[in-house]
């Protein structure tokens, strides 16, 4: 079971959320994150900051516009590897600009395809089970 915590580096106790930490993994570089798990979220999201710790050159991946309850954002799509406690796994995610420079958030297409996520918000908890492949 995880504990619904707050972002680390923020200082409200107020607001807590279903964050994981992940490591994302292009090539040989990687970097260690925090991942907002979204169950509204269709997909996964990194910001430009994230993408060049990672050597991402984004700006040479076309770009595409998307929506959200924010409004329009223009993304730019990518291949990587994440590992979540042990797990490894392939991620198709997208680059967004103009957001966060810390953010990452993971959807129903990336980790929902691969685990079993139970979410027990009176608890302020929620459990990751990884399917396992053959």
């Amino acid at each position: 079971k995880i504990h619904y915590s707050s972002l680390p580096g923020t200082e409200s106790t107020q607001i807590l959320m279903s964050i994981v930490p992940v490591v994302l993994i292009n090539g040989e570089y990687n970097t260690p994150v925090y991942a907002l798990v979204d169950s509204g979220a269709v997909g996964g999201v990194i910001s430009t900051v994230i993408a060049d710790d990672l050597h991402i050159d984004w700006r040479s991946i076309p770009s595409r516009m998307g929506f959200s309850v924010g409004g329009n954002f223009r993304f730019h799509s990518v291949k990587l590897e994440s590992e979540i406690f042990g797990h490894r796994f392939p991620l198709k995610i997208n680059v967004v600009e103009g957001i966060s420079a810390f953010k990452c958030i993971l959807g129903q297409r990336d980790l929902f395809q691969r685990a079993k996520i139970t979410f027990e918000g009176y608890k302020n908890q929620f459990e990751i089970i990884f399917r396992e492949y053959n």
